[in-house]
């Protein structure tokens, strides 16, 4: 496994995390998929907000295309520095999104991140207070149990942006009408290098939900 993610994660580390097509317009990509699920890693490659560029979130998107794969679920992902998909109100990666959402009749969204944790958590779950779940609370119930299962540390902390309205889980929710997730992960958790063992736990667990929840 940790071959296959390094090698998935070069498109995005290229260049100092600036992106391997860095002389074309692709800017995000999709993969596709046969259930109607779609993962999303926005912060797979460096972001620009304002007048600062803020880093990658490494391994995020070599575990997006990774898990799309093993899981037959839809994916999209940043290949190229600009403007932050989670951040400002309007980006060509979140009309993508709405526009997969109805063209597939997508009907679950799991946005991909990693942060520091301040404790040993795996993974923490970000649904703004259950509002980007569309009803459909009982997603968390799930996540829990199999993380328990994966034997992960899980929690809910879920605390939203300052401005939530422009973030993807709130676009995908709204407008798009589906349950949408974040999941934050620990960048321990994700260090391939370090913690391959947890990392193929991170993935049995993202396969488990998606294969108890395709059928939405």
């Amino acid at each position: 496994m940790k071959e296959e993610i390094l090698s998935l994660e070069s498109d995005f580390s290229n260049n100092e995390y600036f992106g391997t097509n860095v002389w074309t317009e692709e800017k995000y990509r999709v993969l596709s998929g046969g259930i109607p699920v779609i993962f999303s890693s926005p912060h797979s490659v460096n972001q620009i907000r304002g007048e600062d560029v803020r880093d990658a979130e490494k391994f995020t998107g070599a575990l997006t295309r990774y898990i799309s794969t093993l899981t037959n679920s839809y994916a999209i992902y940043q290949m190229f520095t600009h403007a932050d998909p989670n951040n400002d109100e309007e980006h060509n990666y979140k009309n993508a999104l709405l526009n997969l959402i109805e063209v597939y009749k997508i009907k679950l969204l799991i946005d991909i991140h990693s942060s520091d944790f301040k404790d040993d958590c795996d993974i923490d779950i970000v649904t703004n207070n259950h509002e980007t779940l569309c009803g459909h609370v009982r997603l968390i119930e799930i996540l829990k149990l199999l993380a328990i299962k994966n034997g992960l540390k899980i929690d809910e902390h879920n605390i939203p942006n300052k401005e939530k309205e422009n973030e993807i889980i709130s676009t995908t929710s709204l407008v798009g009408g589906i349950p949408s997730i974040r999941l934050v992960i620990n960048k321990n958790s994700l260090d391939i290098y370090n913690n391959e063992i947890t990392v193929k736990k991170i993935c049995n667990f993202l396969n488990d939900f998606v294969s108890s929840v395709k059928n939405i």
